[in-house]
């Protein structure tokens, strides 16, 4: 019988003529009865556990690398922020000293403390003589200052046309600015206006004190002001309007333990203002009709001025009331410097 359709026709099957015999593999009898042995290879116990024992020491090592390197992570990280708050600390304005603004303070003025004391401010020549009445050293005068005497008043005087040769200095420093300190002198403005200083210290870029009038809310007032070590200034004004072509006793008192300076007006308080520490300027020469700012010489005075007298201290209010009534009535703390008192 023919096979049936789609299976496959077995060559040499029985009744197929032609056909050769097939050869399939033979079997293999069983050895003694039990299929052959299969064989197995024996695990080498040293060699594994020595492979455990070098992943386990690398596993080790890397866990250390990775601690010792988010050890340097964090200190760099430390580090870092400490520098940045010293960077904040030196620029945050907080850290830096300045006076408390007050309607008799301003902060305004040099932001930096020299480092070294600069060079004065070179000037016109002097061509005379102003000499010391009350110890002090004698001041040099510029060529239209000039000494004399006027109507309604008793001794004599410095004349102050205005301007740059118009003053007179010291060659040497009158009053110590790391210390309390008083100034006072009698001022005579024959102008309605104009900032003015009649006596002023240093030949630096700014001014270490001043004394004169200048002009606040619209008004021409006295003023006593001072430049603060490490920047700005402090300034105590007088309470009513400065006059003119009349003679006013001006008196300027720094406290270096009170932190603070006072403004008397022919020996009446005025204002106070804070003042932590005050800065000296160049060689703290005294100055009379003018002031050094912005490297340059400012404010000239118009008029005269009389009575200049310091004192290393501060003054008591009851020696500030005897100035007033002149050399018959004088101060019971004397002077330490002192020009045309009379």
């Amino acid at each position: 019988m023919p096979p049936a359709p789609g299976q496959p026709t077995a060559a040499g099957a029985p009744g197929t003529p032609g056909a050769a015999a097939p050869q399939w593999p033979q079997p293999q009898p069983p050895q003694n009865g039990f299929p052959p042995p299969q064989t197995a290879a024996t695990p080498d116990w040293e060699a594994l556990a020595a492979k455990n024992e070098e992943q386990a020491k690398r596993k080790r090592r890397f866990r250390i690398i990775m601690a010792a390197v988010a050890v340097l992570v964090v200190g760099a990280a430390a580090a870092g922020g400490v520098v940045l708050l010293k960077e904040d600390k030196k620029d945050d304005p907080a850290a830096q000293p300045s006076a408390a603004p007050t309607a008799e303070a301003t902060t305004k003025g040099p932001s930096a403390t020299p480092t070294a004391t600069p060079k004065p401010i070179a000037g016109p020549p002097t061509v005379g003589s102003l000499p010391a009445t009350k110890g002090g050293p004698a001041l040099g005068l510029g060529a239209d200052a000039k000494t004399g005497s006027v109507a309604g008043f008793p001794s004599q005087v410095l004349k102050l046309p205005s301007g740059q040769n118009s003053f007179a200095q010291s060659a040497q420093p009158v009053v110590d600015t790391n210390k309390s300190f008083t100034v006072s002198a009698r001022v005579f403005v024959d102008v309605p206006n104009g900032v003015r200083s009649a006596v002023s210290q240093g030949d630096g870029p700014y001014y270490s004190f001043s004394l004169g009038r200048g002009t606040n809310n619209g008004h021409e007032l006295w003023y006593f002001k001072v430049q603060l070590q490490g920047g700005g200034s402090a300034i105590a004004w007088a309470k009513g309007d400065a006059t003119v072509n009349q003679w006013a006793l001006l008196t300027g008192v720094y406290d270096s333990a009170a932190k603070q300076i006072t403004l008397y007006v022919n020996g009446a308080a005025q204002s106070s203002a804070p003042a932590a520490a005050v800065q000296s300027s160049g060689t703290n020469a005294l100055q009379l009709g003018r002031l050094s700012s912005n490297g340059q010489w400012s404010d000239p005075w118009h008029g005269a001025v009389a009575d200049v007298q310091t004192w290393d201290q501060v003054l008591p209010e009851a020696d500030i009331v005897k100035i007033v009534a002149g050399p018959s009535s004088p101060p019971a703390i004397p002077p330490t410097a002192g020009w045309l008192t009379g």
